[in-house]
C-alpha cells in the first residue's frame, strides 16, 4: 500500500510542476500564485490517497524541497520521470510522506491557532496562516509534545520571524 501511494504520489507530482509551470514562465522566482497553485493542486490530488492533513504536510514538504533545488516555477517544470524516480527524489518523497504529527495534534494546533489568529486577520487568512505555520513548527519540533518549548521569546528570533512572515503572505 506504501508504495502504491509513493508511485501515485510520484506520477503526481511530476503532474502538478509540469501543468502548472507551464503559466508561470513569464515570472522570476517562485510568485504567491505560484506556491498557492502548486499546493492547491498537491492537495487535491494527493488527498485521494491520505487525509487531508496528511495531503497537505506532505504538500508543503514537496514545495519546500521543489523550491530549493528549482529557483523558479519554470525550472522546476522541466523535471522529469527518470529524475523523480532518481533515489535522491524517491527519498525526498518519502521523507515528506513521513510526518509525525498525528491527525489529533494537527488538528489541534491549527484550531488553537485559527482562533488565536482570526481576530486580527479575519478566518480565511488565518487558516491559510496556520496551515502553513503548523508545517513549519512540525517541520522544527517533528514530535508535537517538543513544539510546547515554542515560546514567544523564540518566536522573537529572526528566523521564526521570517517564517511568521512568508506564512501571512
Amino acid at each position: 500500500m506504501k508504495k502504491l501511494i509513493s508511485v501515485s504520489l510520484f506520477f503526481f507530482l511530476l503532474f502538478t510542476v509540469k501543468s502548472f509551470s507551464q503559466t508561470a514562465g513569464e515570472k522570476k522566482g517562485w510568485s504567491k500564485e505560484d506556491r498557492l497553485e502548486f499546493i492547491t493542486s498537491c492537495i487535491g490530488t494527493a488527498k485521494s490517497g491520505m487525509s487531508e492533513d496528511s495531503a497537505r504536510h506532505y504538500c508543503l514538504c514537496m514545495l519546500d524541497r521543489v523550491q530549493a533545488k528549482y529557483s523558479t516555477a519554470e525550472e522546476a517544470g522541466k523535471l522529469t520521470a527518470e529524475e523523480l524516480a532518481s533515489p535522491a527524489w524517491k527519498k525526498i518523497i518519502q521523507d515528506c510522506l513521513t510526518g509525525q504529527w498525528n491527525s489529533t495534534e494537527r488538528s489541534e494546533f491549527i484550531t488553537s491557532c485559527i482562533d488565536a489568529a482570526k481576530a486580527g486577520i479575519g478566518e480565511e487568512r488565518a487558516k491559510a496562516y496556520c496551515e502553513c505555520m503548523l508545517y513549519k513548527v512540525e517541520k522544527r519540533y517533528p514530535k508535537a509534545a517538543d513544539a510546547a518549548r515554542l515560546t514567544g521569546e523564540e518566536l522573537a528570533k529572526p528566523e521564526w520571524k521570517k517564517a511568521l512572515q512568508d506564512c501571512l503572505q
